[in-house]
């Protein structure tokens, strides 16, 4: 895995397809402002992710690419769950974006730059 940098967190993620019969890891760099996650687009053919999609994207930079868009299941910190990726091509980061977090439970600790579980998830109270 790459070592820390200042403010930045990176994760250890297993991919699985969905129907669970293969499986890769892959270390991926925590993207709170990524509504999806990015997985290189050899690792998710390697698992059999399959695309359902094609969606457009805007970049950091104000350019818009297409990228394939699929379904997995994600595991990270001893959580597991569906969640759609992108297939992120060669100059492409590799993203666990905001859906796969709050999807699993999970949210950056800034202080040691991790990933942990959270206490509870948030909903609207009706009383």
């Amino acid at each position: 895995m790459t070592p820390p940098v200042m403010g930045i967190t990176h994760a250890r993620v297993v991919l699985h397809s969905i129907d669970m019969a293969r499986n890769e890891a892959c270390d991926l760099l925590v993207d709170t402002g990524s509504t999806l996650s990015w997985v290189p687009e050899e690792v998710a053919a390697r698992v059999g992710i399959q695309a359902t999609e094609v969606r457009t994207f805007r970049l950091a930079d104000g350019r818009e690419v297409e990228r394939p868009v699929g379904e997995a299941i994600l595991e990270a910190e001893g959580l597991r769950g569906a969640t759609r990726i992108v297939f992120a091509r060669p100059g492409d980061g590799s993203l666990l974006g905001l859906h796969a977090l709050e999807g699993l439970g999970l949210e950056v600790d800034p202080g040691d730059r991790t990933l942990r579980r959270t206490d509870a998830f948030l909903a609207f109270a009706t009383s």
